[in-house]
């Protein structure tokens, strides 16, 4: 599900959240007013864009927002994209909401887009996203070697990649594309 206005408070929380940016945000933490918020907010809901999507996480049950998913840096010719998953509500952690919104995620890149490749990027101290980003078989391709400086050290910044190829295999899912043709 995209990006609802009726949900913007519950986004700004979020976004003012300073244990939530710090899990996925390289900024430093500053609240942001409410009015340049929206404005964000508004243009990241009401455009359509070729480069990246941004969609909400609900309970199944309740229907409660309890996070946010998004596909960044879509790139059709190169067939690749990075993505991300945030659960916003500190009750749903640790109960699967971030595997399952990742699964679908993942679905809708190599499906869908007919992504070739898929990456996520994972600071060191963030152990709960880099254990499900190794879960769900993307490989480790590599380290910015203290790249982020928090909590008065420095901090390595690991990217992560999912090829078609092993998505297929980890998910067994024969539908997704893997060749160039299946794109034209």
């Amino acid at each position: 599900m995209s990006l609802r206005m009726q949900n913007i408070h519950t986004h700004f929380k979020w976004n003012n959240d300073a244990e939530l940016n710090r899990l996925d945000s390289e900024a430093p933490h500053r609240e942001e007013p409410f009015g340049s918020f929206k404005e964000r907010f508004e243009r990241l809901s009401d455009e359509e864009s070729s480069s990246h999507r941004h969609f909400e996480i609900h309970d199944t049950v309740e229907e409660t927002l309890i996070g946010v998913a998004y596909v960044a840096g879509i790139s059709p010719h190169h067939r690749h994209a990075m993505v991300g998953v945030t659960i916003g509500e500190r009750e749903y952690w640790g109960q699967g909401y971030g595997r399952e919104s990742l699964r679908l995620l993942l679905r809708y890149c190599f499906r869908e887009l007919e992504l070739h490749r898929v990456s996520a990027e994972t600071f060191e101290y963030n152990t709960a996203w880099r254990d499900l980003v190794e879960g769900m078989g993307f490989v480790k391709e590599g380290a910015a070697r203290e790249y982020l400086y928090r909590d008065g050290e420095y901090w390595d910044k690991n990217l992560y990649a999912l090829l078609a190829r092993e998505y297929r295999e980890e998910f067994r899912d024969p539908t997704s594309s893997a060749s160039p043709e299946a794109a034209a």
